[in-house]
């Protein structure tokens, strides 16, 4: 009965039949938020599950990190061809070389962090990054250091100890030396992040990850031959489905979603959102490592969620202010 009833429409009035075909304005903004809500929620879920595939490789550190960046380079130069008709050029490689290397860096001292300690620690560790970025922002780009920011800083600050400080007894993947090297691998995301501001702007995402994964690939080789030798050839099948899955799910899905959803959704909204990503990680962890979490730990973990989540509010009115 409704085609009918269009088709008769169309049929005897085209000009009416725009407005029955084409949803309003405010509905098509609606669906975009919505598509981009769905995004959001598939990125957080995708990101927060990568420690977990991680221990679950059973593999080291720098040979899972080696190898997703290969298997990342070959995907996103191939978007990159897809989408833009073109390859990587010199003109897109020179500016993301200390990018770079500091996002392969990264990805290798998290990714070894991760088989050395707890998801827990490595994910609630890893989550303070803001709490570097912030001040370094105020230091190398002049931007406003926010007092009250700091202030929760330090709640999250006292939750993280909470977390690490009551690791459960007994058998346990805790291990301080794994905790080192994700404050390592923090101090390099953050490095990341204020390195390649200028490289995001401008740029597609699959410029970005064409020119970054590469250089990770090439940052990484020489700690799997020199730093640990005879690790890059320790894979299994086992490991290599879970290196395809972390290329595939982590390294390029999620990316490509997050820029879509940032189409859409507010960028405050997207840092408040992500801000649940460690506590998700979490429970990936206990469903598929039968990991133990005291709860004296996940009030720990409530403070290092409610800090962050105040320092993001606090920081995006602050900027609101400001702009």
């Amino acid at each position: 009965m409704a085609n009918g009833r269009v088709g008769s429409v169309a049929n005897n009035v085209n000009t009416e039949a725009a407005p029955l075909l084409t949803p309003p304005a405010s509905t098509r903004r609606l669906q975009g938020r919505t598509l981009g809500l769905v995004a959001l929620v598939a990125v957080i879920l995708s990101f927060s599950l990568g420690s977990t595939l991680v221990k679950l490789a059973d593999t080291p550190g720098v040979a899972i990190a080696f190898w997703r960046m290969v298997v990342c380079s070959i995907i996103w130069v191939v978007i990159l061809r897809l989408t833009e008709r073109r390859w990587l050029s010199w003109a897109d490689i020179k500016p993301a070389l200390v990018p770079g290397i500091l996002f392969g860096l990264n990805i290798c001292f998290f990714f070894t962090g991760v088989t050395k300690t707890t998801v827990a620690a490595a994910e609630f560790t890893g989550a303070l990054t803001p709490l570097l970025v912030v001040p370094a922002g105020a230091l190398l780009f002049h931007e406003k250091v926010n007092g009250k920011a700091l202030l929760f800083g330090l709640v999250s600050l006292a939750g993280l100890a909470i977390v690490l400080f009551n690791a459960p007894p007994g058998k346990t993947d805790f291990s301080w030396v794994g905790v080192v090297w994700i404050v390592a691998a923090m101090t390099l995301w953050a490095g990341y992040l204020l390195t390649s501001r200028s490289l995001r702007q401008g740029r597609s995402v699959a410029a970005v990850m064409a020119a970054i994964t590469p250089i990770a690939a090439v940052v990484t080789l020489p700690l799997g031959l020199f730093v640990f030798p005879g690790t890059l050839d320790d894979i299994t099948w086992r490991s290599v489905v879970y290196i395809g899955i972390l290329a595939v799910l982590t390294g390029t899905i999620a990316h490509g979603l997050m820029v879509f959803a940032q189409h859409s959704v507010p960028i405050g909204f997207i840092s408040m959102m992500q801000v649940s990503q460690p506590a998700i990680a979490v429970g990936w962890s206990i469903v598929f490592l039968d990991a133990t979490v005291r709860g004296i730990q996940v009030v720990g973990m409530g403070l290092v969620i409610a800090g962050l989540a105040a320092v993001t509010i606090v920081t995006q009115r602050a900027k609101a202010a400001a702009g």
